[in-house]
């Protein structure tokens, strides 16, 4: 009957059957007085019949367990017969089959992430070489085996064998932590930035370094800013030199007419060219000081008594109609750094922002510390004045670039070469008519 072809049917069916067949052998051992034939003949078929009844539970327990087996090693290549609805499994068989098919979606698409994601790995200039708790070395791509010309990485020794120094900085390095390692690659010095991360993978912990060769990228930076440096430095010179030379011929043609009428004029020169000699040492000056930082003392710095007593500093500078307020969002900040040379750029850039308020009749300078997602310790140093504009924002870091007719074009440039030597940064953010943010960035 097809009303039995159902799973279902048939073990109700199975059940109500020997269930009828037990009361019907009771009774009859009951009327018979006893009658064993019958009675062994009856409960011969129930026997029978719960025999079948087990045989048709287990083959789809077995079924499952084949699934479920098939699920633990991955394997879906199994298809299970389609049957007409009604059929015996049908309904079992159709979801085993939407199930595989998921399963089979699901493997193709992580295996087209994978292939993207190792595509993406293979062709980053970042070196990306990382390792389980055990040491064994899950990855290191192509841009790492380009930076150190090593085509092996069994595992974190090898980069002893390239330099033991910078194996020790590996081994060593804060989970978090950046910083820039001059490393010896076939005779060339190579500068590396390195950073050092911690993942974490069900109960496994992974360390992922990150190498990134600054070698290509500072070359290039350089090579615009010696062009910019030179620029600058030759019409700087120029002016200074051809009013000189020009002033200087004319004065030795009086001289040599020996013209008494000629005093004044000789006497005016010779000012000239004393101003003009003046202001050219003057920007001689300043160079040598941009090129001659001293090495930083490196030493702890509660950053709040030491931000504090900067603002000390300017505490009967600033007009009352200007605000100078100092923010901490987060108690006990520290910083390791020069104390004296971390005090003349916050100097300077709080000088700076005091003067780019001072038309704003509102005018308030704000410096915030805080930390980022990233544990970078950032103070930050803003004002609501004019801004700067965008054709200047890439200039203002240039040796000699100034917009102020009595700047000297060294102070944020000097405040730049400061931080570099800090490991850290400047950075600088403006809009015209809102203002302009300048924050001082310090890895970890």
């Amino acid at each position: 009957m097809k009303v039995l072809n159902s799973f279902r049917a048939r073990v109700i069916f199975l059940i109500s059957l020997i269930f009828l067949l037990m009361l019907a052998v009771m009774l009859l051992y009951f009327r018979t007085e006893g009658d064993m034939p019958w009675v062994v003949l009856g409960g011969l078929v129930i026997i029978g019949l719960i025999i079948h009844l087990f045989r048709i539970i287990y083959g789809v327990n077995q079924q499952i367990a084949d699934f479920l087996m098939s699920i633990r090693y991955d394997d879906f290549i199994r298809t299970y017969p389609k049957t007409a609805e009604g059929e015996p499994h049908s309904k079992l068989f159709s979801e085993f089959n939407a199930i595989s098919d998921k399963f089979r979606d699901l493997r193709s698409q992580n295996e087209a992430d994978r292939q993207l994601m190792h595509l993406v790995l293979e062709n980053v200039d970042t070196g990306i070489f990382c390792l389980d708790k055990s040491g064994k070395v899950l990855l290191a791509n192509r841009a790492l085996k380009t930076i150190f010309h090593k085509s092996y990485f069994p595992d974190l020794n090898a980069f002893k064998q390239l330099d033991p120094t910078l194996y020790e900085v590996l081994d060593t390095l804060p989970v978090g932590e950046r910083i820039v390692q001059k490393v010896v690659i076939n005779d060339e010095v190579v500068q590396v930035a390195i950073r050092h991360f911690a993942l974490k993978n069900k109960e496994d912990e992974i360390k992922l370094y990150t190498f990134f060769n600054l070698s290509g990228e500072l070359s290039s930076e350089e090579i615009k800013s010696y062009h910019k440096l030179i620029s600058i430095l030759s019409h700087e010179i120029m002016n200074s030199v051809t009013p000189i030379a020009s002033l200087s011929q004319s004065a030795a043609d009086m001289l040599k007419s020996a013209d008494p009428d000629s005093m004044e004029d000789i006497a005016q020169a010779m000012e000239v060219i004393q101003k003009r000699s003046t202001g050219l040492l003057t920007f001689t000056e300043n160079y040598r000081k941009l090129t001659k930082i001293p090495q930083v003392q490196l030493q702890h710095i509660a950053l709040e008594p030491f931000l504090n007593q900067i603002l000390t500093l300017f505490k009967h500078e600033v007009p009352k109609r200007v605000q100078l307020d100092l923010q901490f969002f987060r108690p006990n900040m520290q910083i390791t750094g020069d104390p004296t040379l971390l005090e003349q750029v916050l100097i300077n850039l709080i000088k700076n922002a005091l003067e780019a308020v001072q038309a704003n009749p509102d005018g308030k300078v704000l410096i915030i510390a805080d930390r980022d997602e990233q544990l970078r310790t950032l103070i930050r140093i803003s004002d609501n004045g004019q801004g700067i504009p965008a054709e200047n924002l890439e200039q203002i870091f240039v040796p000699f670039f100034t917009t102020k007719p009595t700047g000297s074009g060294i102070g944020l440039s000097l405040a730049r070469q400061i931080m570099r030597q800090h490991q850290g940064d400047i950075q600088v953010v403006s809009e015209v008519g809102r203002g302009t943010i300048l924050t001082l960035v310090f890895m970890g």
